[in-house]
Parts: structure tokens; sequence; C-alpha cells
């Protein structure tokens, strides 16, 4: 089943008007290298299959605890093999740029990647999106993790296009079973992760109820999203340094915490950076990230031309020798006969020397 569905996905029909030009090229010719987009129409998929594939998917997040290790040190040393380490925040349904990642970054097969939530609402592709970075997820356990976002809960796919997509995707009875599937797999999600013993990653932010990370193992699975505690700020709080310490959101949900708070608390748990999605603010426009409190935290956004918003994107690699650096997906807006807007991606690597 899941190597029937990857291999759907990454043979659908492709346009043939677009291509995405990769500026890291031969600089001996000069000349770009193409990659096609994925399909902006449907992947065939029936009910039965995503019925079982979810099945599976449940299974493998269950396996997991709440917080994820990831290159655990032993002996001052830190376990390679799971490095170099792609990491990718928001993709909210936009299917044909979740293809440009994988075949501009590398296969999962042979690259690790963890994904920070959201990858549904919004877009109109987040069934493909969720179920087929779920099969590479069950195909290589080892390679592929993915959180939980503040997407993947039920009263937010209600409002933001989830349960719309499933229901018009499947008609009668079928789409809302398959809806709330979807959602008792959500529930099974991990909430976090720690690369290297050093590099905390999650989809929102820290808690103030958060004084450990180890405290976040103890959350348990499965469980919907509560409205506060540990939980809902994992996934919904945000940086913002117009308030000193924590603060509530504007958002109606949880908090906002300073830069002096994330400073205390990575010196605390011995944490070098903090790694979150969640935002896309003005001054990520460009680039697709931003740096927050000296450095200890970024806000990385995957989903370019978001909303038609024209918004670079971006994923972090994290090598083997613990250095960062970005790759920049670009959105190219061609004439009016060319590729319709964010149908094209240029991308370009943006190198970061340490945190």
């Amino acid at each position: 089943l899941v190597n029937d569905l990857l291999d759907r996905f990454m043979r659908a029909k492709l346009q043939n008007d677009n291509t995405i030009n990769n500026i890291n090229n031969d600089k001996n010719t000069g000349k770009k290298g193409t990659l096609k987009p994925a399909p902006i129409h449907a992947v065939d998929l029936k009910f039965d299959e995503l019925r079982q594939l979810c099945d599976l998917a449940m299974n493998s997040f269950a396996k997991q605890k709440s917080l994820l290790r990831i290159g655990i040190k032993s002996f001052l040393l830190i376990s390679s093999e799971m490095l170099p380490i792609t990491i990718c925040a928001d993709t909210h349904g936009q299917f044909r740029d979740v293809r440009c990642i994988l075949n501009t970054c590398g296969n999962p097969s042979s690259r690790t990647y963890l994904f920070l939530g959201d990858y549904v609402d919004r877009g109109s592709q987040g069934i493909e999106t969720v179920t087929m970075l779920m099969c590479f997820k069950i195909k290589y356990p080892t390679r592929v993790y993915m959180l939980r976002g503040n997407h993947e809960d039920a009263n937010t796919t209600l409002i933001y296009g989830f349960y719309d997509e499933c229901i018009n995707r499947f008609p009668n009875d079928e789409g809302e079973l398959l809806w709330h599937i979807f959602m008792m797999v959500f529930n099974m999600m991990p909430l976090s992760a720690i690369v290297g013993d050093r590099v905390l990653c999650m989809h929102g932010g820290i808690s103030p109820h958060l004084n450990d990370i180890t405290m976040i193992e103890n959350i348990p699975r499965p469980s919907i999203v509560p409205p506060y505690g540990l939980m809902c700020d994992i996934l919904w709080s945000d940086p913002d340094d117009r308030y000193p310490g924590w603060a509530l959101s504007a958002r109606g949900i949880s908090f906002t915490f300073s830069s002096k708070v994330i400073k205390e608390f990575c010196e605390t748990n011995n944490i070098d950076l903090i790694v979150r999605g969640h935002q896309l603010t003005a001054d990520m426009f460009k680039g697709g990230y931003k740096y927050f409190a000296g450095g200890r935290l970024v806000t990385i956004f995957s989903a370019p031309n978001y909303l038609n918003m024209k918004n670079d994107s971006c994923v972090l690699h994290i090598s083997r020798k613990f250095k960062c650096h970005f790759t920049i997906f670009r959105p190219i807006f061609p004439g009016a006969n060319g590729a319709q807007n964010g149908k094209d991606t240029e991308t370009q690597a943006a190198p970061i020397e340490g945190y």
C-alpha cells in the first residue's frame, strides 16, 4: 500500500509549462538546472486505502514518545546516522511545494527530515500533503519525523478548510468519516523533538509551564488540543519582545514570550537553538526565516506564496558538524503568458555559520 501510494504521489503527471529554477547550478556552464513542480490536480486516492494508511500511521506514531530524540549524544559524540537533517515548517496543503522540497533537498531514503506540523488547512491539497508525508514516515521511520501543529486539530480544521476538503473529495458519509480518522491520527502525533541534545524543535514555542524539556515526554497521547496548558502552548505560543516576559497572546489562546525568557530557558536546559514554525511575519517575506533572542530561536516557514502573499519560504539544514544553513524557495512571477503565481519556485542556499 505505502509503496503504491508513494509511486502515485511521486509519479503524478507534472505540469509541462512550468519549471523550477535551481540556482545551485553548474558555475562552469552557467546553466540553470530545472526541476518540474508537482501537479496542482488531485492525486487519485481511494477512501479504503486512506483509512488503511491512517491506521498504519497511527501505529507508527504510537511507538514514539511525545518528545522525539534525534541524534543522541554518546560519550561526548553525536550519533551522526540521523544527520544531516532538514527541518521543514508549515506547508498548509501546498503539495507541489512539498514535492519541490523533496526534489531539491533529497529523497527521505537517504536524508533525514523533521516536519514541524501544519500540513493541512488553507491550501487545496492537504490530503495529498499529509498522506504523502505519512507514507514516507511509515516507510522510513528513522528518517522521517512528523510533529503536530496547531492545525492538526479538529476545531481548527473545521474552520480553515481541511474538513471541507475531506467532504468535497469524498461525498456522502465517507468524507466526514475520513476527517474523523485523520483527527485520530493527529491526536497521536508527537509534539516536540530535540536534535543532538542541542536543538529543540516544535511547532509553536515554549510554555510558562515548561521548566524542564523532559516534561514534554510525560504529555499523554492520544490527546485533543486543550484550550490551555503545556500542550496548547507547544502548538500555539509565539516569541514577541513587545511585552516583557510572558504575556497573553493576541491570538486569543496561549502566550507570547520575550527574548529574556528564551535565553533563560535555553541556559537552564542546555539548549543552543530553538527551531519553530507557526508564523509568517512581514520581515520573513524575504528569506522565509527570522532569528530572535540573539540567535537562540529561529522561526521558519515552508509554504512559498502563502495565500498569494508572494513570500519566500525556507527549510533549515543541520550538518553533521552542527552547522546550520537554509535553502530558500522563492516564488517567481512570469508575464501573463507564463505560469500562474507561485507555481514556479526558485531555490538558493544561504549558508549561516553556527547559530
